[in-house]
């Protein structure tokens, strides 16, 4: 019976979204009146070179909680080339049973669990690894809660007994701590935000290879023993051969896709002929067509009923007809968009710009089956681009759903 209770404690303490345990009251900034709001100060950028400092200034970085039994890991980053609009939010757990002597702190400590949940000198598969995907998010410039879901968000707060800082999940009663957190080894880039073309092109093949393999030696993969990548990383500080055959648990979906991105470029027809996309000919067309305002081609080019999103997934999908479209058109392009710039501070754009700036795509991942450019959607349908779809903000959508009524 013994043996029964302590396997169903563990299957509950390791399941990121089972039934959860009470906070530890004793641990500091565990209770409402301990802890005030936290909204960063996101337009002083992010400075990946001073980790300690952005801690007060991004959302950036590793969330640790604890009960009794297990460790609780988040990861959040906020992609630079979307700021404020998606994050890449990954939920993992640990056994404590499974951590070796025990490290997993006494609450004033951080936990030593790195990227990919390395302890030490061992690495552990989580029991349960939840939500590794890229979700839309409530946080805005000024705002202090991160929305996960369509119900499930943390509130950022700070610890008024210590300049920590950290997110609490109120639904577990969870209070997780930012902990130190910094991309070890090379190429920390692939790992902090979507590559896109100017990205990769500062590359040569070699590089794109080598970087592609850093990932995976992050996570303390293991490589062929006496192979080119054995030899190459055995020699860096970093990596610990772990004999961890599968270290895809542990991706973050940023990771993934840079990963897939630059596999394609190492291709020589693709390195070389990169802007021989399909997509590219139908930009060309649309532009002309909205620039010239030649809304019979504009009409070509749009799939209908064209699909207006809001900010929450809950909200309804607004059809527009072809003929309402002309009556959002303009709001549309109106809408800001927020992004940063080469000195990592946040610079705001209205949707229109993007079609007279030279070369739209230099700051673009361009695929093949859809993209995004600013708030507005596109897909390959059946063979054929078209503009299918559009982000409203806040502010936006409430005035198409009325005008769409009207």
């Amino acid at each position: 019976m013994r043996t029964i209770l302590i396997f169903i404690l563990f299957f509950t303490a390791s399941t990121g979204f089972a039934q959860q345990k009470k906070a530890i009251q004793n641990c500091p900034c565990t209770g409402s009146k301990e802890i005030s709001a936290w909204a960063p100060e996101l337009k002083k950028g992010f400075d990946p070179k001073s980790i300690f400092n952005n801690f007060a200034y991004s959302v950036n970085g590793i969330y640790i909680a604890e009960d009794r039994d297990t460790v609780y890991q988040i990861k959040i980053i906020v992609d630079p080339k979307s700021y404020g609009t998606f994050v890449y939010y990954q939920h993992l757990s640990f056994s404590k049973a499974r951590v070796i002597h025990k490290q997993a702190t006494n609450c004033e400590t951080s936990t030593n669990v790195h990227d990919g949940g390395w302890v030490g000198n061992n690495i552990f598969e989580p029991k349960n690894a939840v939500n590794k995907q890229f979700v839309a998010s409530g946080f805005f410039v000024g705002e202090s809660y991160l929305r996960v879901d369509k119900s499930h968000f943390f509130t950022l707060y700070k610890c008024d007994k210590k300049s920590e800082f950290g997110i609490h999940d109120a639904d577990r009663q969870r209070y997780y701590r930012k902990a130190y957190w910094e991309i070890e080894g090379d190429y920390p880039e692939i790992s902090m935000r979507s590559f896109t073309q100017v990205d990769v092109k500062k590359y040569n093949k070699q590089q794109l290879a080598e970087m592609r393999n850093t990932v995976y030696a992050r996570y303390n993969y293991e490589f062929k023993e006496g192979g080119k990548w054995y030899q190459h990383f055995n020699k860096k500080p970093d990596y610990r051969m772990n004999y961890f055959k599968d270290v895809t648990p542990f991706l973050t979906h940023v990771e993934k896709e840079n990963i897939k991105y630059i596999t394609a470029f190492e291709s020589a027809d693709y390195y070389d002929n990169q802007f021989k996309n399909d997509f590219l000919d139908f930009w060309e067309k649309l532009k002309v067509a909205v620039q010239e305002n030649e809304v019979e081609k504009l009409y070509t080019l749009i799939q209908f009923p064209f699909i207006v999103n809001g900010e929450h997934d809950e909200m309804p999908k607004l059809k527009v007809s072809q003929q309402q479209f002309l009556k959002i058109w303009s709001m549309l392009l109106q809408q800001e968009n927020y992004d940063m710039n080469n000195a990592n501070k946040l610079v705001s754009w209205l949707s229109k710009s993007a079609f007279s700036k030279v070369d739209a795509f230099a700051e673009q991942m361009i695929h093949t089956k859809s993209n995004n450019i600013a708030n507005l959607g596109f897909e390959n349908i059946n063979g054929v681009w078209k503009m299918n779809s559009a982000y409203a903000d806040t502010d936006l959508y409430p005035k198409i759903q009325y005008m769409l009524k009207n």
